[in-house]
């Protein structure tokens, strides 16, 4: 899907274009606590791991959703459907709509009134995204967003790295793989300054977006941490939220936490300051008698660039298997590592046979040399 503005305008055009974004929202009641409760979520990082689950629950109820402004945006750019236009033009008022339609982020057909992006308040930010999924008018069920190269929401993973690390107002921060821009967008009011890469322009326009929404001035460019052009600046930490976690099978499944720290000790040399840091959020599997500091040490003995490597298993995370669920055969409905039950199926099926014990969700702190 074409973006609705050019992203070789940003980010020049892009701070007078989007800055009366956040405040409209903000002024119209559109904010992460009340779209939580309006959706019956238990706070804004439950709803954004749960969103599908949370629209297919309140599809019976969009009528009396959308009477108000806020609702009427929660069904725009948080469920991801339509709005019958006179409806639309009934609640959203006149200022407010001219924002949305001069930012191209609603199309206007003859009826009916459609998001173009999603919107996702949360931690005092707003951010522009794809959709995860859309809904149609009345309709229980949702599409799943399909394709290569979609910017997702912030997802829940991001907020656990967030709460993980502790930076300081002396550091430049680096958010390696910036997906929308959250984790450098997010870290901003405590770092000097805060720059952001990745390998899918697409990202790296939302994030430009989203840097001129929440008026931050963060630095986003299209790079690969393992090959040039890099940042010119050497930052002093370095966060990455990576795209790791357990297979269905030998062939597919997502990047290994191996390779991620591999990856990511690879690159600190050129990206990092001596004594520098890099903050990386794994997936990881653990076969059976094994604990995932020893793992990691293995997995990197035979590189250089690094003195100090620090552990820390995230507890009660929807992103772990336990020894228990394997036992039991059973997942929580709520684990964000399978969507339904057959996968949940699969999933446990390949970690039996594969002798996996456990999978853990860890922040690995690297200190480069």
């Amino acid at each position: 899907m074409k973006l609705p503005w050019a992203p070789e305008d940003l980010p020049n055009a892009a701070a007078d274009r989007f800055g009366s974004l956040k405040p409209a929202l903000r002024e119209a009641g559109f904010t992460d606590d009340v779209v939580a409760r309006r959706l019956g979520a238990a706070d804004a990082i439950d709803l954004l791991s749960h969103s599908a689950m949370y629209a297919v629950y309140s599809a019976l109820d969009v009528e009396s959703l959308t009477t108000d402004t806020a609702g009427a945006l929660i069904q725009l750019f948080v469920r991801n459907g339509p709005l019958p236009r006179d409806r639309y033009e009934h609640v959203v008022s006149a200022p407010l709509a001219r924002v949305l339609e001069a930012l191209a982020l609603v199309r206007i057909d003859e009826g009916q009134v459609s998001p173009t992006v999603s919107i996702s308040p949360v931690r005092s930010l707003y951010l522009l995204s794809d959709a995860l999924f859309t809904t149609g008018p009345g309709d229980v069920a949702i599409t799943m967003a399909t394709g290569a190269g979609l910017v997702m929401p912030p997802h829940a993973s991001s907020f656990t790295l967030l709460d993980a690390i502790r930076t300081t107002a002396s550091e430049t921060l680096l958010d390696i793989g910036c997906g929308s821009g959250i984790l450098a967008l997010a870290s901003w009011t405590s770092c000097a300054s805060v720059i952001g890469i990745d390998v899918n322009p697409r990202a790296v326009a939302y994030s430009r977006v989203n840097a001129a929404v929440n008026a931050i001035p963060a630095a986003f460019t299209v790079a690969d941490m393992n090959r040039n052009p890099l940042p010119a600046e050497r930052a002093d930490r370095l966060v990455f939220n990576s795209p790791t976690g357990p297979r269905r099978s030998p062939e597919t499944g997502w990047t290994s936490a191996q390779g991620a720290l591999r990856s990511v000790v690879r690159a600190m040399g050129t990206v990092l300051v001596p004594g520098g840091t890099a903050d990386v959020l794994v997936i990881a599997e653990l076969p059976q008698g094994r604990a995932l500091p020893d793992l990691v040490d293995e997995w990197l003995a035979d590189l250089r660039g690094w003195k100090e490597v620090r552990v820390r298993e995230v507890p009660g995370s929807p992103q772990a298997v336990s020894a228990r669920d394997l036992a039991s055969g059973r997942l929580s409905p709520k684990c964000l590592l399978a969507d339904g039950p057959e996968d949940r199926a699969r999933l446990l099926h390949s970690l039996r046979v594969r002798g996996i014990e456990s999978v853990v969700p860890a922040v690995v702190s690297i200190t480069s040399v």
